[in-house]
């Protein structure tokens, strides 16, 4: 760590030390804890529940994990959000598509809990977590790879027709680019 970064550390924690605590910051900012009781937890998560089954649940788990859906073919959900190293990269600043750096210098956030979010993004700017996981995959320094792309590429493969059609059995074309997690 150079000496300014240091030093720039170092006044902020003073100044949380002489004024607010970091609590009571991300209090003022308008963030909650979780709640510790687990009937609470499942309150708050109901709406994303309610259409969940194993076998979305699995095709998530699968598609998260495949870096296929990225336009080079080698990044997939897990590289900048590593669930090994607690949902994260370790970065300073995510490395994504053709080794592009973060342009805002921003590092991949965890994705541990993410659900309980109230917004989405570094900036706040979606409350929603499908538009959280369609953004990086289009996002050009991220995973860059189009809508359009990325049904054509899963469309060619007979397991994930299947596996798309067993979780999602009611729609005649289950495999779509739309992610409905809205509550």
């Amino acid at each position: 760590m150079n000496r300014m970064k240091f030093l720039a550390l170092v006044f902020f924690g003073s100044t949380l030390l002489a004024g607010d605590t970091l609590i009571d910051a991300a209090k003022n900012a308008g963030l909650k804890p979780i709640p510790s009781e687990h009937k609470a937890q499942m309150k708050l998560i109901k709406e994303f529940q309610k259409d969940l089954t194993a076998a979305k649940a699995d095709l998530g788990k699968k598609l998260y994990f495949d870096p296929r859906l990225s336009k080079s073919g080698v990044i997939s959900c897990n590289t900048c959000h590593n669930v090994g190293l607690g949902g994260a990269d370790g970065m300073s600043a995510a490395i994504g598509h053709q080794w592009t750096a973060n342009p805002h210098h921003l590092n991949s956030p965890t994705v541990y809990n993410s659900v309980f979010n109230t917004t989405q993004f570094w900036d706040g700017r979606s409350p929603h977590l499908g538009d959280q996981a369609k953004g990086p995959m289009q996002a050009q320094p991220e995973m860059a790879i189009t809508p359009k792309m990325a049904e054509e590429r899963i469309s060619s493969m007979p397991e994930y027709i299947a596996e798309f059609k067993k979780a999602f059995p009611k729609d005649k074309n289950p495999v779509t680019f739309e992610i409905s997690l809205r509550p």
